[in-house]
């Protein structure tokens, strides 16, 4: 009798005897792939209903470390066995792409209320405040009946109103939830604006239909509905008056599932100035409650995107606009789960001026893809000629759904030009893109006859039909891309044929004191009579600084090179000694790097005039103003810098142009030419300082790099040499960092052992990568910058293949 009472009084203070709770509610997960249908809490152990969404023939696997966590202390019950799969295995998906399994944990302490479901090794496995609490059928409560967002029922789908647990959104601002209450049938809300602090009311009377009859006090009262209705009334929107207009943006909005303990706490915005290269990444600081906020500045309308890991969530904005987003978390993981970039993101909301473009740039780029992977199997099966004909069916059915949207969007001039933009835009890089990697394959395969087929002059007939002269091609989220094989297409390789000088050219040279067939006589070498008689002419002139006729150079050139092939030693060995630092004078080689630069523009130009029925296209200026950064770095004289911009800007017709270049002119060719400058002070800086700062007193060559970056990696391996010469240096580090994101933990351990093993690598946060991205300014990697010793950033323009030079000239190894 004592033992039965004593079993039943520990059943009922310890384990709960049994209890089922179906579909349990959970406050934030990290994926959505492992749904938990059924909690079964027994005396003998948890089982946890597992129902598994995942692309068919994928496999899943339970590792095994899985375990359940109480919220309230932190004490975790850890993974006992599995029905329906096998643990520690790939299990693949069958083509259903579902599958049902039973994880049986630890038993749990009847007074558990709220747990978490916790996978260490799976970034898609958590599952945060899972409710052991039975719930009511229905929440009644007067937030619960109105929570969610409300668009307009008139035909725009005009997102009007958001209603979320702290937080609302209207009137493209954001307002804390200050009080809730019920009054009849109305449910009337106080709200805080975040910003000004100003309180407004707002009354909802749901309807039984499912809609809603809002009213800001002061305004009247409609009706909306939680549905956004296709589009059927557009606002009538003229063309792009001043498509240029440098002016701040600002962006807000609300991640709906949104929490702190889901790994992230930034967003990022990989910005670029697409008329001069310049990169401009911003960070989206996301606050607790979901919502999130920033500026920037842009020059003209841009579509961009949110990213959230590797998840691009897209929106259209102009200079001076504020646009406000709401974002479903669950379809965000929805698109992860997917592991394809063409899976829509759902239940995206724009509020604001440009919100109707926002969702007509998102939608329509879903109705004109071209799969990567279709395109890999034409470069490999199509000669050029061929793919164009395969292309005709595809950008005409392009153009007939270009044609359809455009009807509805007819009384927006602004959006059918966007519309028809963005279809020209896509086929172009697609003809472009069909080039790249042929090369590559037909070495790969070099017996198909498909890629043995070249393209000719004729492949690129396309770019008649491209608005290579319409500036608003800018705000098409794939300019870039497109003015970038432009400006390199494999056709302007003709450009570069031939001598990039005129052989009339005359350069000023100084001829060194001992010549180099002087040098190489008296080392025994044989001369002949042309040679002799160099030498001789040389002897004479040893020492002087003369103008000299540059195809009188080319003529000795031609009669000195078989002592170059010959006598490569002792060349390298008069360099060494006799060389003169300046042959010809520093003017003088920017003027020759600047003509040969001209000449090819002017090649260029010849070519474009060919294909395109207009001379001097805008798309083609850009490519101009593009260059200069890169250009302008190689010119040192700053007179000759101010001659070339000034010749560049003699062909560019648009102002905002001719002001980039000068802007760029300005930034290279600086009137105060300080050697560094210094980082401004904020977050950003903060990581950076904390990473350097064991690393004090030292010149530092910092590479942010990425294990899934073929030239990151190849960078580092090409400095192997490097870093160990300049192992322990006393003045110069090696600095490598890299974010969780980028570079999966296993492949950046088994990296680092191989190829930087004790090296100062950095393993960061996606959010301290996303700031350390917006504090240097680059969007892509490799990217590198120069610490100086006072912690200063120098504006050398360094890599990993010319490092090398850089510390030769600053840097001595002592002989050991």
């Amino acid at each position: 009798m004592k033992t039965a009472l004593f079993c039943i009084l520990l059943l009922l203070s310890g384990i709960i005897s049994a209890q089922t709770i179906d579909n349990p509610p959970f406050k934030a997960r990290s994926g959505n792939i492992y749904n938990i249908t059924r909690i079964e809490r027994t005396p003998e152990n948890t089982r946890v209903y597992i129902h598994a969404i995942f692309r068919p023939h994928w496999w899943i696997m339970e590792n095994g470390n899985t375990c359940l966590e109480d919220a309230a202390t932190g004490k975790k019950y850890m993974l006992k066995s599995a029905e329906g799969i096998e643990l520690k295995k790939e299990v693949y998906m069958p083509a259903s792409g579902t599958m049902d399994y039973v994880l049986l944990f630890e038993p749990l302490p009847s007074e558990i209320q709220t747990i978490h479901f916790l996978n260490p090794t799976g970034s898609e496995g958590n599952i945060y405040d899972i409710s052991l609490v039975p719930q009511k059928k229905k929440d009644y409560s007067p937030l619960a009946v109105i929570k969610g967002n409300w668009f307009k029922t008139d035909g725009s789908g005009s997102w009007e109103y958001g209603v979320y647990d702290s937080i609302s959104i209207l009137n493209n601002r954001i307002y804390t939830n200050e009080n809730i209450r019920k009054k009849g049938k109305r449910i009337e809300m106080t709200l805080r604006d975040k910003q000004s602090h100003e309180e407004i009311a707002l009354s909802f009377t749901p309807q039984k239909d499912g809609t809603c009859k809002i009213q800001q006090k002061g305004t009247e009262e409609s009706v909306y509905s939680k549905e956004r209705t296709p589009v059927t009334l557009v606002n009538a929107e003229d063309d792009f008056q001043q498509f240029f207009r440098q002016d701040s943006a600002y962006l807000q909005g609300y991640i709906d599932g949104y929490d702190p303990r889901l790994g992230f706490d930034t967003g990022l915005i990989f910005l670029s100035n697409e008329l001069t290269r310049e990169d401009y990444p911003t960070v989206i600081p996301i606050a607790p409650d979901g919502s999130f906020s920033c500026h920037f500045t842009i020059n003209h309308p841009v579509e961009s995107s949110v990213v959230l890991g590797n998840n691009w969530i897209p929106f259209y904005i102009e200079p001076g606009q504020t646009l406000t987003m709401y974002i479903d978390w669950e379809a965000v993981m929805a698109r992860s789960r997917a592991r394809d970039q063409y899976f829509p993101i759902r239940n995206t909301a724009y509020m604001g001026p440009s919100a109707p473009l926002s969702y007509l740039l998102k939608d329509f780029d879903n109705r004109i893809t071209y799969r990567y992977a279709d395109l890999t199997k034409a470069q490999k099966r199509l000669t050029p000629n061929q793919y164009k004909e395969h292309m005709k069916p595809i950008i005409a059915q392009w153009k007939q759904v270009a044609d359809s949207v455009s009807q509805i969007y007819q009384p927006s001039l602004k959006a059918v030009h966007l519309i028809k933009n963005k279809v020209d835009l896509q086929a172009g890089s697609m003809f472009f893109d069909f080039l790249m990697s042929r090369d590559y394959y037909a070495k790969q395969d070099s017996a198909n006859p498909a890629l043995k087929v070249k393209e000719d002059d004729t492949y690129y007939s396309f770019l008649k039909d491209m608005p290579l002269n319409d500036v608003a091609v800018l705000a098409n989220t794939n300019a870039g891309i497109f003015i970038n094989r432009f400006e390199y297409m494999d056709l302007f390789r003709k450009a570069y044929a031939g001598p990039s000088f005129s052989p009339s050219d005359s350069i000023e040279r100084t001829y060194p004191k001992k010549p180099l067939l002087t040098f190489l006589k008296e080392k025994g070498v044989k001369l002949n009579k042309e040679q002799e008689a160099i030498r001789v002419k040389q002897e004479k002139l040893a020492g002087s600084t003369i103008k000299v006729i540059m195809k009188e150079l080319m003529d000795e050139n031609k009669k000195m090179a078989s002592l170059y092939e010959k006598e490569p030693k002792l060349i390298e060995e008069y360099t060494a000694l006799y060389s003169p630092k300046k042959e010809v004078s520093q003017q003088d080689e920017d003027r020759i790097f600047i003509r040969m630069n001209q000449r090819h523009n002017f090649k260029k130009d010849s070519i474009i005039a060919q294909l395109y029925p207009l001379p001097n296209p805008l798309l083609w200026q850009i490519a101009k103003v593009r260059s200069l950064n890169f250009n302008l770095g190689n010119i040192k004289d700053s007179q000759v810098a101010h001659e070339y911009v000034d010749s560049i800007k003699q062909t560019l017709t648009e102002p905002f142009l001719v002001a980039e270049a000068e802007r760029m002119l300005e930034k290279t060719h600086p009137a105060d030419r300080t050697k560094s400058y210094q980082l401004p002070e904020g977050k950003a800086t903060e990581i950076f300082r904390n990473i350097i700062k064991n690393h004090s007193g030292k010149v530092l060559f910092v590479d942010f790099w990425a294990t899934t970056c073929g030239p990151c990696r190849a960078g580092i391996e090409a400095t192997a040499d490097l870093r160990k010469k300049y192992k322990n240096h006393p003045e110069f580090q090696f600095i490598y960092i890299t974010s969780q994101k980028d570079s999966p933990e296993k492949a950046y351990k088994e990296y680092v052992e191989k190829n930087l093993k004790g090296e100062a690598s950095y393993y960061v946060s996606e959010t301290e990568f996303n700031y350390l991205r917006q504090l240097f300014q680059f969007n892509g990697i490799p990217h590198y910058e120069l610490v100086e010793k006072d912690g200063s950033i120098s504006k050398e323009r360094l890599s990993s293949y010319n490092i090398r030079k850089y510390l030769d000239n600053h840097f001595e190894i002592k002989a050991e």
